[in-house]
C-alpha cells in the first residue's frame, strides 16, 4: 500500500464504508505507521479493485516480544474481477509480518480464512451487553413500522432497566483521555501466555487519535502502585453505546469487581444505553464476574484465525484474552449492534 495512490485508495475505500476521515486515521496516520506495511492494494487498469488493511502489533510471551504480527481487516475485492486476488492479498500479507490474525471479520474473511488459517477457534470471543435503558431492547425488535417509531421516542429510549448505586463510584478514579496513570499498567503484568503487547502508541492511536471515539480512564484511586486499570469509550456521534476494557492484572477480579461497579454507574449518569465488554470464551472468570454485574452473554460468537507469515515456526495457539483493541473493533458502533441475531 506504500506505493500506492492515497487518493484512490481513500476513493476505493469510501465505496466500502471506511470514510475518508477514518481512511486518514486508520492507514495514513506516520506517527503510528513508523513506515510498516498498512495494507495490500490491487491495481487493475489504473483503479483499486479490491484491499487487505494491515494492523500491525507485537506479540509477547513472558513480557517480552516475540514476533511483529498484524491483524487483518477491510478485506474486499471488486466482485466483477475478483477472480481469485482475494486469496492473492491474504497470501502476500504472510510475507510482511510473522503472522497474521483476524478476528470477525467480514463476510469475505469468515468464507476464504478458514482454507488458509493455520489455526481456527470458530467461537473464540464472546460478546457481553449490560443493558442500561430501554432504548438497548428497540433493535430486538422485527423490521417495521412500530421498530422505527419506538426509535425515534428519545423519552422511552431513555427509561432506565438497570438499577445503579452511585455510591459505588466512591474510590475510583475516571478522568477523559488516556491518563499516564492507565498507561503505567499498559503491558506491565507480564504473562507466560502467548498474547498481544498493546503499547502507549497503540492504545493512543485507537482510542485517542481515532476520530469516531471519545475515551476515559478509570482506575482505583488508593492504589500505588496501580495493578489494574480499565478504559472506556463511546462513539463521537452516538454515546448511547459503551465498551471497556480492562489492563493490569487481569487475575485481580477483586479490583476488575470494583473498577466495573465503578464503570456501570459512570455510564449510566452518562445516558449511556447500552455497555459491551469482550472476552476470549477462556476467560471464564472474568465472564462469571461481569454475568454478577448484570451482564448478559449474546449468542453470536466471533471466530479467531491465525496465519503463519514469514516466521514458520511462529506458534498458533490463540489468545488467552481478547478485547475490543483487537484488529479495528475499538471504534465499529454499527446502528443494528444489539440486532435479532447477536
Amino acid at each position: 500500500m506504500s506505493e500506492a495512490d492515497p487518493v484512490a485508495v481513500k476513493k476505493y475505500l469510501s465505496g466500502h464504508e471506511v470514510e475518508p476521515e477514518i481512511a486518514d486515521w486508520k492507514y495514513f496516520d506516520s506517527n503510528f505507521n513508523r513506515d510498516r506495511e498498512r495494507g495490500l492494494v490491487w491495481v487493475r487498469e489504473g483503479r483499486v479493485a479490491g484491499f487487505l488493511g494491515l494492523i500491525p502489533f507485537c506479540v509477547a510471551r513472558g513480557g517480552v516480544s516475540a514476533a511483529q504480527c498484524a491483524w487483518s481487516c477491510d478485506w474486499s475485492v471488486d466482485p466483477l474481477e475478483a477472480g481469485g486476488m482475494g486469496l492473492m492479498l491474504a497470501k502476500r500479507a504472510c510475507g510482511l509480518y510473522d503472522g497474521i490474525f483476524n478476528i470477525g471479520g467480514n463476510e469475505n474473511t469468515r468464507r476464504i480464512f478458514p482454507r488458509l488459517a493455520d489455526r481456527t477457534v470458530p467461537d473464540a470471543a464472546v460478546n457481553l451487553v449490560l443493558p442500561l435503558r430501554l432504548g438497548s431492547t428497540f433493535p430486538l425488535l422485527p423490521p417495521g413500522i412500530l421498530k422505527r417509531a419506538l426509535s425515534r421516542q428519545r423519552l422511552l429510549q431513555q427509561i432506565p432497566v438497570h438499577w445503579v448505586r452511585d455510591r459505588r463510584r466512591i474510590g475510583v478514579s475516571i478522568e477523559p483521555g488516556l491518563s499516564p496513570r492507565v498507561i503505567s499498567v499498559l503491558g506491565a503484568e507480564a504473562s507466560r501466555d502467548w498474547q498481544p503487547f498493546y503499547d502507549t502508541d497503540y492504545v493512543n492511536w485507537q482510542l485517542v487519535r481515532c476520530p469516531a471515539v471519545k475515551c476515559w480512564s478509570c482506575w482505583i484511586s488508593s492504589d500505588s502502585p496501580l495493578r489494574t486499570a480499565a478504559l472506556i469509550w463511546t462513539s463521537r456521534s452516538f454515546s448511547g453505546y459503551w465498551r471497556l476494557f480492562f489492563c493490569g492484572a487481569m487475575t485481580d477480579l477483586e479490583r476488575i469487581e470494583v473498577l466495573t461497579g465503578a464503570i456501570v454507574s459512570f455510564v449510566h449518569e452518562q445516558k449511556g444505553v447500552a455497555l459491551f465488554g469482550m472476552a476470549s470464551h477462556l476467560e471464564t472468570g472474568l465472564m462469571d464476574l461481569l454475568a454478577r454485574q448484570g451482564f448478559l452473554r449474546r449468542r453470536t460468537k466471533l471466530p479467531f484465525y491465525v496465519m503463519r507469515g514469514r516466521n514458520r515456526e511462529l506458534p498458533v495457539d490463540e489468545f488467552k484474552s481478547l478485547n475490543f483493541l483487537d484488529a479495528d473493533l475499538a471504534y465499529r458502533f454499527e446502528s443494528d449492534f444489539l440486532s435479532k441475531d447477536q
